[in-house]
């Protein structure tokens, strides 16, 4: 019975598909300088959508006085609680750059 058990129970900590929304984390008017961020952990399969993402940035920019903004980089993952043997949650941080 017990291995009947184990088989259950393995593809629920298998990971999921976990929906993910940009949050605004930081900036500078100053600069033109937009950071979103979201986090996850092991067991998520985080899915974001790039347009809300895009929708965010343009919005605080806008706010700013800017017409638009756009992506600057890449991603940048950072684990913000590290476990005995491995990252139990990192924060996946994107900048966008505001536009005139």
């Amino acid at each position: 019975m017990k291995p009947v058990i184990v088989a259950i129970a393995l593809p629920l900590f298998a990971g999921c598909v976990t929906p993910k929304y940009w949050e605004a984390t930081g900036g500078n008017p100053s600069d033109g300088l937009v950071q979103l961020s979201y986090v996850h952990t092991p067991f998520e399969y985080g899915q974001i959508r790039e347009s809300q993402g895009l929708a965010i940035a343009t919005g605080r920019c806008q706010f700013w006085d800017y017409a638009r903004a756009e992506r600057a980089g890449t991603e940048k993952s950072v684990c913000r609680t590290m476990g005995q043997f491995h990252c139990l949650e990192t924060k996946v941080t994107q900048d966008y750059r505001c536009q005139k």
